[in-house]
């Protein structure tokens, strides 16, 4: 049957082609499935399996980009679908609520669901709020990864003289020299646990491409041509002392791996997305010492980085000067993000008359039933056991709210988050303003 989008802020989903009985609300860019049934101005349709009715001037034959900010708690997952269709996760959070947004969303609950192909999975860093969610995924048989990118640092037990890799000193400047650019790379390294793990599931994972990205790598693929996304960060510099080039080190081992996440510019038309990672002030500065740069990061849409973090920098957030901002974090374990400072700096420093700020912490309602909460939080559930599949999407309902919806056609951006009250969704939508000249 032929598939349509919705192609207005909001509308409804009605019971039948003549009453106003309706089951709930449709948002910008929702796919439906056309039956060839029309009557009284409604086309009937078919959403995730519910048979319906809409109207008929509110269906359009392209598909959009589709942004969705998961709720993961204190973690970052970022899902991505291309007017192509193609489909990019950038993190997974530290439990296996990305694994369940993905059950929920393609209904792998169902009997004989058709596999999803994730064409690009993003590990800006290597912290378990980031990662740990993602081994799941790859692990998974009704989920095919085909390529993975990652920033080039570990995380190790012992074998050198930091967890991050070796530390040597150059003047009065210290530099991270280990890198890891294909899997084989961390073959007999004591990886830590969590490390060892991912390192199992994606060796075990056949036709998979892995590979560490930076600043100086070419555009990524990712199979839709009119989709561009670019590399910002990390970006290695050279040392007389070293064959390859290596990262500034920044105080610490939190403050370097955070420092170097990948950074990721997405372009659609005249929109912009930037996806930082947990870059700290640190690794902003660092970035900015190349010529140009603000002007590369400037952004419509600004995930905030490391959850709103008090470790940011003024001369980058205005580099970015965010039309709209999410904040991905969560309460627990609580870091006091996103911190009070950085909120009211992200606004003075917005684009808009009316900048939107919104965090995933702050609009999740939800109430996990005992056993949810103690399988999502135990590191040795199997979500990839047929029973965890069968729960998963039961359990992320109980997280819709979280979910920040972003969707554009390259123009105009519609964002929407559901209510646990009345209308079930708050929406807005805004034309993408002119960027920084």
């Amino acid at each position: 049957m032929p598939i349509r989008y919705i192609s207005t802020k909001t509308t409804y989903f009605h019971r039948d082609s003549v009453t106003n009985k309706r089951e709930f609300v449709l948002i910008f860019g929702d796919e439906v499935e056309t039956t060839g049934e029309n009557a009284h101005g409604r086309d009937k349709v078919i959403y995730r399996h519910r048979e319906g009715w809409v109207r008929s001037d509110r269906l359009m034959d392209t598909h959009p980009l589709e942004m969705y900010f998961i709720d993961v708690g204190q973690g970052d997952s970022v899902f991505i679908v291309t007017p192509d269709g193609r489909k990019i996760l950038i993190d997974g959070g530290r439990g296996h609520e990305a694994f369940q947004f993905l059950v929920w969303k393609y209904r792998l609950d169902r009997s004989s669901p058709a596999p999803v192909d994730i064409d690009l999975m993003v590990v800006t860093h290597t912290d378990d709020d980031h990662l740990a969610g993602l081994t799941a995924i790859v692990a998974h048989p009704l989920i095919q990864v085909q390529e993975v990118v990652h920033s080039g640092i570990a995380k190790y037990k012992s074998g050198y003289n930091t967890d991050l890799g070796d530390k040597v000193e150059q003047g009065q400047h210290k530099f991270l020299v280990t890198y890891h650019d294909g899997i084989a790379d961390l073959d007999g390294e004591d990886l830590t646990n969590r490390m060892a793990n991912w390192r199992e599931v994606v060796q075990a994972e056949t036709g998979l491409t892995y590979r560490a990205v930076d600043a100086a790598t070419d555009i990524i693929n990712v199979g839709d041509s009119d989709v561009t996304l670019r590399v910002l960060g990390p970006r290695r510099v050279t040392i007389s002392s070293q064959p390859e080039p290596v990262f500034p080190w920044f105080g610490s081992a939190a403050h370097t791996v955070n420092g170097h996440s990948v950074v990721l510019r997405l372009d659609y038309k005249n929109v912009r997305v930037l996806l930082p990672g947990d870059l700290n002030r640190h690794g902003a500065r660092h970035l900015m010492e190349e010529t140009g740069f603000p002007a590369e990061a400037d952004a419509h849409v600004f995930k905030a980085p490391h959850h709103g973090s008090h470790e940011y920098d003024l001369g980058f957030l205005r580099g970015v000067h965010p039309q709209i901002s999410v904040v991905s974090s969560g309460e627990s374990p609580d870091h006091g993000h996103p911190r009070a400072n950085f909120l009211g700096t992200i606004g003075s420093v917005s684009r808009s008359d009316e900048p939107l700020l919104f965090s995933t912490e702050l609009v999740a309602y939800f109430a996990v039933d005992s056993d949810a909460a103690a399988s999502d939080s135990d590191d040795d559930v199997d979500p990839t056991d047929p029973a965890m599949v069968g729960q998963a999407r039961r359990r992320f309902k109980k997280r819709l709210n979280g979910i920040i919806n972003i969707r554009t056609d390259g123009e105009t951006l519609y964002c929407a988050r559901r209510v646990a009250q009345g209308y079930q969704f708050v929406t807005y939508e805004q034309t993408a303003a002119p960027r920084n000249s």
